[in-house]
This record gives structure tokens, sequence and C-alpha cells, in this order.
């Protein structure tokens, strides 16, 4: 059944975004990508210029970004910035991916011994600093013996992949990784034509639903949409989450539909 949205507040929501130690709730404004068909989400938070001579980030720092109304703050990404910022910078923003930027740097060379692909995986989350994870429950065969040549994490899980003649894939929301399994969804979120849809178009070959922040939303999420353009129960294939110009926070949902 489907879940009908808060309205408390929904014209004011907070953001609060956490680089390294810095805790910023105003003078940025942010956009983040999650699709289910890239390899990582990513994003960039974008500083007003008063900031730009106070800020010094290494590179892989961690960032969260947290949405909510009301003081009642969601993660809606956690991830590592790619490059570090100073105020030598001649930018006055900075970029991120998910924690798949920790699986491309982690490097393994080893020769596993009767193991399953969760074996091989958990050792190599951990190499990588990956504490939280959900992995597939299906049983595989045990290999006796699978060598690895300095191969990175997502490399890593290509080889795991071809040897058992497997296609799951593996992928972070909001800092957990998951392969071969997703997050349960409790609730279906409901889009209705006059009341939390801001505007619904159709692009090359997914429509394109615009509504307020949302912070529960991700990729691969079943919602509802009423709309006099078109009408069901359909399965997220990206979310955007942006400031829009007049600093108001959106949240564009991407769907594929007839």
């Amino acid at each position: 059944m489907a879940a009908e949205l808060d309205r408390q507040d929904l014209f004011y929501p907070d953001l609060q975004v956490e680089i390294g130690s810095y805790i910023f709730t105003e003078g940025i404004s942010v956009k983040t990508y999650s699709c289910r068909n890239k390899p990582y989400d990513w994003g960039k938070v974008i500083f007003t210029n008063e900031y730009k001579p106070e800020i010094s980030l290494p590179e892989q720092s961690e960032i969260v970004i947290k949405l909510g109304y009301s003081g009642v703050l969601q993660e809606v990404f956690i991830g590592t910035l790619i490059k570090g910022y100073d105020k030598c910078s001649d930018m006055n923003e900075i970029l991120f991916k998910d924690h798949m930027y920790k699986l491309e740097k982690a490097n393994i060379t080893a020769c596993f011994k009767n193991c399953t692909p969760q074996d091989i995986i958990k050792e190599g989350l951990m190499i990588a600093g990956i504490e939280k994870y959900h992995l597939s429950q299906n049983t595989y065969p045990v290999k006796k013996m699978f060598p690895v040549y300095s191969k990175n994490m997502v490399q890593l899980l290509k080889q795991i992949n071809a040897a058992w003649g497997i296609e799951n894939e593996g992928f972070f929301i909001k800092g957990r990784f998951y392969w071969g399994t997703a997050p349960t969804q409790e609730e279906i979120p409901e889009f209705e034509y006059g009341s939390n849809i801001i505007s619904l178009g159709r692009g090359m070959d997914m429509w394109e639903l615009v509504t307020i922040s949302i912070p529960s939303m991700q990729h691969s999420q079943k919602i509802v949409v009423n709309h006099p353009k078109i009408t069901g129960i359909f399965e997220t294939e990206k979310v955007v989450f942006a400031t829009n110009e007049a600093g108001f926070l959106r949240t564009t949902i991407y769907f594929k539909g007839e």
C-alpha cells in the first residue's frame, strides 16, 4: 500500500553537510547523483566565497550529506573526496564519490583457498576499510584455489562474477555496500498531481519527476505516480538531490514508463 508523504514544514527542509572536521548548515549548495546503472554515485558541494579561504580538506576526506525536516535528519549520501581542497584552489566547489572510490584504491594480491565469493569479498572490503556491508545469502560452490594478481576491488568483483558464472552487482547506498542484494523497501512513496509533484516531463527514454526534498528516496525503489500524463507503479532509475537557483532543495526522480 502506498505511503502518504508527511507534509510537515515541507517548504523549509534542513541541510547538513559534514566534511572531515567541518559541519556546514548554510552558505553551501549541493548536488548528488545516484543511478542504478552507474558504477558509483557522485556529487558536489559549492561554497559561498567567504568560506573559501577558511577551508582545508585532504583527498579522501569523509563526506556525509544529511537532509530532513524540523531537525530530524537522514543520511542521503556518504562518500569520499576525490581531490583535496584548500584556499589555493581556483574553484569554490568540491567533488566526491561514494565509497566505490575506496574500492578503486584498494589493491589486492592474494591466493584464496577453499573459498566462496562472500569469503573473498569480505577480505577485500576489509582491505578497503569498508565495515558496513550486506552480501547475498545465496550458496555458491567452494573453489579450492582462487588467485588474484594486483586487482582493485572493482576489478575483483568482475573476476568473481566471471569465475562463478554469475551477474551480481555491487554498489553502495548510504555508506553500506550491497552485493547480490538490495535494501528492503518498507514504504512506497506516492506522488500526486496538484499535490507534491512540482513538474513532470519526459526526456529521451525516461520520465523526470521533480518534487520536494525526499531524504528517503534512492534508486531502484518503487514509487506510485498519479498524474494526467502517466499513472502507475514504477521503479526509479536515478535520483538527484540538488539545491536549485532559488536556494530550495529539490529531489528529481527518473523512471521508465510508457
